[in-house]
């Protein structure tokens, strides 16, 4: 995915009111309602303090190869990763009108990473989506914020959609 399109396609999701926008880029990733469901649930556990809108998001699900061009393109990292997130709060939209940002899921490399950890698919994805939400909402594991709030509440947060 070009920059161009990347660009293309947050204006896209900006100017769009949805709960979520789901964009499947390779095969297997995850169903529109699967993720919906897990939005619910992140909705539901994340502190009432933390939410300020909606959880409206985009998910795109891509490969290695689109996950190494956006994390060099974004964080001048020239490999590819599990997840990125792209937050929309950049003060220049309305709260109301926007959605929280985009969250970006390498599936092959999710797939790869729950082999490792010997976990299935789904919980491992489910891992990646609650971590680039909490990153939108503020939520990280520098040195702002102690990473084991962030981790602490993500594994609360993936034992709820597993029950």
């Amino acid at each position: 995915m070009t920059e161009l399109a990347v660009q293309f396609f947050v204006f896209l999701c900006f100017n769009i009111f949805m709960d979520c926008i789901v964009y499947r880029t390779v095969r297997g990733s995850p169903s529109v309602s699967w993720v919906q469901n897990v939005l619910k649930v992140i909705e539901r556990r994340v502190p009432r303090n933390v939410k300020q809108r909606s959880l409206s998001t985009a998910v795109l699900f891509v490969g290695d190869r689109r996950m190494q061009t956006l994390n060099r393109l974004y964080r001048s990292v020239d490999r590819p990763t599990d997840v990125l997130a792209f937050p929309l709060d950049t003060g220049h939209v309305p709260k109301q009108q926007s959605g929280i940002g985009d969250v970006i899921i390498n599936v092959p490399y999710v797939k790869r990473q729950a082999r490792r950890f010997d976990v299935s698919f789904e919980e491992e994805c489910a891992r990646m989506l609650t971590h680039g939400v909490l990153h939108l909402l503020g939520y990280t594991h520098a040195k702002r914020m102690p990473a084991d709030t962030m981790f602490r509440l993500q594994e609360i947060i993936v034992n709820a959609i597993l029950a």
